[in-house]
């Protein structure tokens, strides 16, 4: 049985080998036979007719100014003076509260209203000292026109001058505390005073917390809602510890949203950070080009991005006319012309960043603007 075994095994082998060569083509039947070169020559003849047959084309070596991309990550950020948070100088009960998240607001809007009988007492305060800075004002001028006759003490004009600074302090101050929770102290009188004060947005833009309910007594000092404006969105970008020398101030920002993967939004460098983290990263901060397109992002949003870095002038060739073998990549370069063939030579190129039509190369060695290259079809060869 095993003998068996290494007859079949033998006549496998014999029967594929010669069905091989039964199939190699005849150079009679007019067929073209391009064999590739080997790795280790650099130059391959070429004849015109192969050239002809697999639709070949010769072009120039261009130069140029390229950009390489830096690929990173990072999401829609606000500035700081779009965030706030609504607290009041005072406390009181909440009522009239009826927002919730998400809610657009405007600026100036009543976010609700706060209820609390310290708000009479001010006003009351405020009225009555008010009320007596007249009589005070008047006893001060009398007292020291007194004085300057030598005709009273200069102790009761001291006196009178004291009550009324005194007095003209306690009304600024509890007109600046009013003030503070939204009450004109200018048209105030005994029956226009309230216990109720309006809390207003500082700013346009959204609701993202709702911390007080109707009815709760907030104390002063104490967080009612969160807002953000969506206004002036910035892009952050995160950065490795090794492209900290290659971003400046400027350079151009390409990025796309997931729910936008097909529109390039574009921004610029406004911020380079300038330390580095314990994960040895450093962020970037950019301002998009056109504020317009801030509508369609959304603040912590995530997003690929790509930095333009500053463009280099480069030698560049056509993407195809490129030729990846294994790990390394070459160019054919026409390097004669007979009757009917060509010889090219191989050379080692290392493809950098892309244009529109073209890629930059670096070579050791030496090209110029007169170098015809093989721009099309040496894949074949290679």
């Amino acid at each position: 049985m095993k003998s068996r075994n290494i007859y079949f095994s033998v006549g496998l082998i014999f029967g594929l080998f010669l069905f091989a060569s039964c199939s190699k083509s005849d150079p009679s039947d007019g067929a073209i036979e391009v064999s590739e070169a080997p790795e280790q020559l650099t130059e391959i003849e070429l004849t015109e007719e192969q050239f002809k047959t697999m639709k070949m084309e010769w072009g120039p070596l261009h130069t140029g100014e390229f950009s390489e991309e830096i690929q990173v990550q990072g999401t829609v950020q606000i500035p700081v003076e779009g965030m706030r948070e609504i607290t009041t100088y005072f406390g009181g009960y909440v009522q009239d509260l009826k927002l919730i998240e998400g809610q657009e607001v405007r600026k100036g809007e009543v976010l609700f209203t706060l209820e609390n009988p310290d708000f009479l007492r001010l006003q009351q305060d405020f009225l009555e000292i008010n009320s007596q800075l007249a009589y005070l004002k008047a006893e001060w001028d009398r007292q020291k026109t007194l004085a300057q006759e030598q005709i009273s003490a200069q102790k009761n004009f001291l006196k009178a001058a004291a009550d009324y600074e005194a007095a003209l302090a306690k009304t600024q101050s509890l007109k600046k505390q009013l003030a503070m929770i939204g009450i004109n102290t200018d048209g105030l009188t005994p029956t226009s005073m309230r216990s109720k004060i309006s809390v207003t947005s500082p700013i346009s833009g959204f609701v993202v917390e709702v911390v007080a309910v109707p009815g709760q007594f907030l104390p002063s000092a104490a967080k009612a809602l969160a807002l953000i404006s969506k206004e002036h969105i910035h892009v952050e970008l995160v950065l490795f510890e090794q492209d900290a020398s290659k971003v400046h101030v400027g350079q151009v920002v390409e990025f796309t949203s997931p729910d936008r993967p097909d529109e390039v939004i574009k921004a610029k460098i406004k911020v380079v950070g300038k330390s580095i983290n314990d994960q040895r990263q450093f962020n970037v901060h950019a301002d998009l080009i056109d504020e317009k397109e801030e509508a369609k992002l959304t603040p912590g949003m995530f997003l690929q991005a790509r930095i333009q870095l500053d463009p280099q002038r480069s030698l560049a060739v056509p993407e195809e006319s490129i030729i990846e073998v294994g790990e390394e990549h070459y160019i054919l370069v026409q390097k004669s012309k007979s009757a009917g063939a060509f010889t090219l030579q191989k050379i080692k190129v290392t493809p950098g960043a892309k244009g529109k039509h073209y890629r930059a190369i670096s070579t050791a060695s030496s090209l110029d603007s007169t170098v015809v290259i093989l721009v099309k079809g040496g894949f074949n060869l290679l």
